[in-house]
C-alpha cells in the first residue's frame, strides 16, 4: 500500500502536461487513462495499478 501512496504523491506533484506525458509513456496500451481531469486521471492510474497487482497476486496462487 505504501507504493500506492508514493505513486499518488508523485502524480499529485505533476503538472497536467507532465501527468499526460507520464501516462502516455508508461501506459501506451491504455490511452483512456489520459482522458479527464487531473483528479480523474490519477484515480484511473491508481485503479489500473491496483487491478494489475491483484491480477499478479491471483496468478501466483
Amino acid at each position: 500500500m505504501e507504493d500506492f501512496n508514493k505513486l499518488k504523491r508523485k502524480l499529485d506533484e505533476m503538472s497536467v502536461p507532465e501527468l499526460y506525458d507520464y501516462v502516455k509513456e508508461n501506459y501506451p496500451e491504455n490511452e483512456e487513462l489520459a482522458l479527464g481531469s487531473k483528479k480523474i486521471i490519477i484515480r484511473k492510474v491508481l485503479n489500473f495499478e491496483r487491478n494489475r497487482l491483484n491480477e499478479m497476486e491471483k496468478a501466483e496462487e
